[in-house]
């Protein structure tokens, strides 16, 4: 059996191709440039994931990849529903739907996070967010954190929600502080030893400067991680 850092390293490979080719053919953005951010972030969620979640993603990128699916292209269309509807309707025809039973999954474990990120906001409001407002319902200022969330987990099979589903809600899992080991991942790539160091030193920088500092590939609409 393959251990968890080998197949985070073949995901976020594989991530990495298929993130690349969206818009293939067109300007390259500068976050398609920059593989090492993209590995990085990639790496902070996989690592807090249990591992019969990521094996099964794994799997999901391997099908994808069997039947000319590019799931990181189908994430942003999923996001378009909301943060470009007109685009989406547009989009639509190219992606695959998710079933009734995933699709419900994957709002269950949107809503599970998304609680768990609501709280971070209030403990570390300049960087739980990496500059990105919570709820889709603020979409119109930056995609939001929900609406990101829910694009990517809308291209999960239903046995990489359910493996998800049971780490949030098992009893005494540690799921039930998954978004915060993962934003400690995050900030422990750029140097900090704790979420206290990592908020302390955003909210100077913003305060001296006005400028906040986004944890991954960049803020723009047209550069996700």
């Amino acid at each position: 059996m393959e251990n968890k850092r080998k197949i985070i390293e073949r995901i976020t490979q594989i991530e990495w191709e298929m993130f690349v080719s969206v818009n293939e053919g067109e300007e390259r953005a500068s976050c398609q440039e920059d593989r090492p951010s993209f590995e990085a972030m990639r790496f902070a969620q996989f690592e807090t994931w249990p591992f019969d979640a990521v094996e099964s993603y794994l799997g999901d990128l391997n099908a994808a990849l069997s039947c000319g699916r590019n799931l990181v292209e189908e994430k942003y269309i999923h996001m378009m529903k909301s943060t470009e509807p007109s685009q989406y309707a547009a989009l639509l025809p190219r992606i695959r739907t998710p079933s009734e039973e995933a699709a419900s999954l994957a709002h269950e474990v949107s809503d599970l996070m998304l609680e768990q990120t609501r709280l971070l906001f209030e403990l570390y409001p300049y960087i739980a967010g990496h500059g990105r407002p919570l709820y889709s319902t603020f979409d119109y200022s930056g995609t939001s954190v929900e609406t990101y969330q829910l694009g990517e987990l809308l291209t999960y099979s239903e046995k990489t929600l359910m493996a998800l589903k049971r780490y949030l809600t098992e009893p005494d899992s540690p799921g039930s502080t998954l978004a915060r080991d993962i934003l400690e991942n995050t900030i422990k790539h750029y140097g900090y030893e704790s979420l206290e160091t990592a908020e302390a030193a955003t909210k100077e920088r913003i305060d001296k400067m006005g400028i906040p500092f986004t944890f991954g590939c960049c803020a723009g609409d047209d550069c996700e991680v």
